[in-house]
C-alpha cells in the first residue's frame, strides 16, 4: 500500500513559485491507494474554461457537500466473474488492469424501454509507462455478474505528459440480454493539456498541468424480440483535471454536461460535513451472492478499528456473531453459512462499526 503524503508541492508554503511539470504513470493511483475527496456541485461563479500557460487557479473557497474515499483494489480481490477480461494475461493481454475503483450505477437513457439495470460497479484500468487506460468494467446486469471491456480501449492519457499535448481515443462497450436486446455506448475522447501553472483548493497549492477532455457518447439500443433499434445523443460532457506530481489523482475534477457543472470533486482532509461526520465504512459489497455456503464481504474503511458484525434470519434471530479488526482501505473477510447448521434461505449480515450499522442481504442456496 501506498501511502498518500499530502505536504508535497507548495502545500502550505505562502510565496509559491509556478513551475512546469511533467506527469508520467509513477503519478498514477497503485492498489491499496486510499484518496479522500470532497465533493460539492457549487463552483462559486469560477469558470473552469480559463485557462493557460503560468496559469493561477483559485479555488480556495470550494465547500463539500459530502466526501467519500476512493480505494484501489487489486484486481484479483474482485468479483471473480467480473475479472474475465481484467486478469487473463494469456487471451486478453491488453486489458491486463493495474487495478480497479468501484464506480456509481449506470443511468438508463431514455431510449431503453425495458427494466435495464447496471449496479455494483468496478471500473477496471491499465496503468503503463507509455499509457493509462480505462479497460473496461465489471457489473451486474439485471442481477447477474458480468465482465464488459472497452473494445477499442478508452486512452486517458499517454505519458509523458506536457503542455500542449493532446490525444484523440475512441472506444466501446457493449452488453447483450440473449433473445432479448443489445445495448452499448460508444466515445470519442479529444484530450488536451490546455495549462499549466498554480492551484489552490482548500487543502493547498500546488504544481498542475491542466487537461481538458471533451467526451462524445452516443448509446445504442436494440430490441431483439421487435427487431428494431435507435440511437441517443447524450450531452456533450467535457473533464476539467488539474494533476500535481505524486498526487494518483486529480487534485481537481470538474465535469460539465451540455455545458452546465454536474460534479465537482477534489483531494482533501478529513472534514466534518453538514451535522453528520463521513462514514466509517463504504463500498460494502457481498459476493458471490446467492452462496452455497462461502461468501465474502469486501469493504473499505476510513480507520483502522473493530467491526462487529452478526447474521441475522428474517425473523430477525442471531445465527451468527464474530468481530474482526479493519484497516484503512480495502477489506474483506469470509464467512461460511455452511458451517452454522442453518438452513438454506434469506439472510441479514449488519456490519457495526462504532454506532453505524450496515446491513446486507445473503441468499444462502443450494
Amino acid at each position: 500500500m501506498r501511502i498518500s503524503i499530502l505536504l508535497v508541492g507548495c502545500f502550505f508554503v505562502v510565496n509559491c513559485v509556478s513551475a512546469q511539470i511533467t506527469i508520467t504513470s509513477a503519478d498514477m493511483p497503485v492498489v491499496n491507494d486510499t484518496i479522500r475527496l470532497s465533493v460539492t456541485n457549487n463552483i462559486q461563479g469560477k469558470n473552469p474554461a480559463l485557462t493557460g500557460a503560468n496559469y493561477v487557479w483559485d479555488y480556495s473557497m470550494l465547500t463539500p457537500n459530502s466526501q467519500k474515499i476512493d480505494t484501489f483494489f487489486s484486481v484479483a480481490s474482485t468479483p471473480l466473474a467480473y475479472q474475465y477480461y481484467f486478469n487473463n494475461s494469456i487471451s486478453y493481454p491488453s486489458y491486463k488492469a493495474s487495478f480497479a475503483i468501484r464506480g456509481p450505477n449506470f443511468t438508463m437513457p431514455p431510449i431503453v424501454p425495458i427494466p435495464l439495470s447496471i449496479t455494483e460497479v468496478f471500473n477496471y484500468s491499465k496503468n503503463s509507462v507509455s499509457k493509462f487506460e480505462n479497460v473496461g468494467f465489471g457489473s451486474k446486469i439485471n442481477g447477474l455478474p458480468s465482465s464488459t471491456r472497452n473494445n477499442p480501449i478508452d486512452v486517458e492519457y499517454i505519458f509523458p505528459l506536457n503542455y500542449l499535448d493532446s490525444n484523440i481515443s475512441n472506444s466501446y462497450w457493449s452488453i447483450n440480454i440473449p433473445t432479448v436486446a443489445y445495448y452499448g455506448q460508444s466515445m470519442n475522447r479529444v484530450s488536451t493539456v490546455d495549462g499549466w501553472g498554480s492551484l489552490t483548493t482548500p487543502l493547498g497549492t500546488f504544481n498542475v498541468l491542466r487537461v481538458k477532455s471533451i467526451l462524445t457518447k452516443v448509446d445504442t439500443f436494440y430490441m431483439d424480440t421487435l427487431g428494431v433499434g435507435t440511437k441517443f445523443n447524450r450531452p456533450i460532457e467535457i473533464e476539467y483535471k488539474w494533476l500535481a506530481n505524486g498526487m494518483s489523482v486529480p487534485i481537481l475534477k470538474i465535469i460539465t454536461n451540455g455545458g452546465v457543472v454536474s460534479s465537482i470533486q477534489y483531494r482533501d482532509t478529513y472534514r466534518v460535513v453538514g451535522i453528520e461526520e463521513y462514514k466509517n465504512i463504504e463500498d460494502v459489497m457481498v459476493y458471490p451472492n446467492p452462496t452455497n455456503g462461502m461468501v465474502n464481504i469486501m469493504f473499505s474503511a476510513i480507520k483502522s478499528s473493530k467491526l462487529n458484525y452478526t447474521v441475522k434470519d428474517v425473523s430477525g434471530k442471531a445465527v451468527l456473531t464474530n468481530t474482526v479488526n479493519t484497516q484503512i482501505g480495502n477489506n474483506n473477510f469470509i464467512i461460511d453459512l455452511a458451517k452454522q447448521n442453518i438452513s438454506k434461505g434469506v439472510y441479514f449480515v449488519e456490519l457495526k462499526v462504532d454506532n453505524e450499522v450496515i446491513t446486507q442481504k445473503i441468499i444462502f442456496s443450494e
